[in-house]
C-alpha cells in the first residue's frame, strides 16, 4: 500500500491553516533536502523550481522534519483543533 493511501486511513480534523511554516528563502539553498527524507508522512514535497511544497494536511505532528532541517527553517505550532489521531 502506498504512502498516500495508508496516510487515508489515519484520521484527524485539519485546520484550514497551516501549522507549519517553511522559510523558502533558506530552504531554496539546502541541497540535501532532509525534511523530505525523514518525513513519514510526505508533508514535504520539493518541485523541480527548488521550492518546497508543504501538505500540512498530511503531517502527523512528529517533529522529525524540525528536528533534521539543520538550518532552522520549518516553524511548527500545534494545530488549532488539537492533535488526535484514529487509524483505520
Amino acid at each position: 500500500m502506498d504512502l498516500l493511501k495508508r496516510l487515508s486511513l489515519e484520521k484527524h480534523d485539519v485546520d484550514s491553516k497551516p501549522h507549519i511554516t517553511v522559510n523558502l528563502d533558506i530552504c531554496a539553498k539546502c541541497k540535501e533536502k532532509p525534511c523530505v527524507r525523514v518525513c513519514p508522512a510526505g508533508t514535504y514535497d520539493p518541485d523541480p523550481e527548488k521550492i518546497m511544497i508543504v501538505h500540512y494536511e498530511r503531517c502527523v505532528e512528529c517533529s522529525a522534519a524540525l528536528v533534521a532541517c539543520p538550518y532552522g527553517s520549518i516553524k511548527f505550532s500545534y494545530p488549532e483543533k488539537g492533535v488526535s489521531y484514529t487509524y483505520g
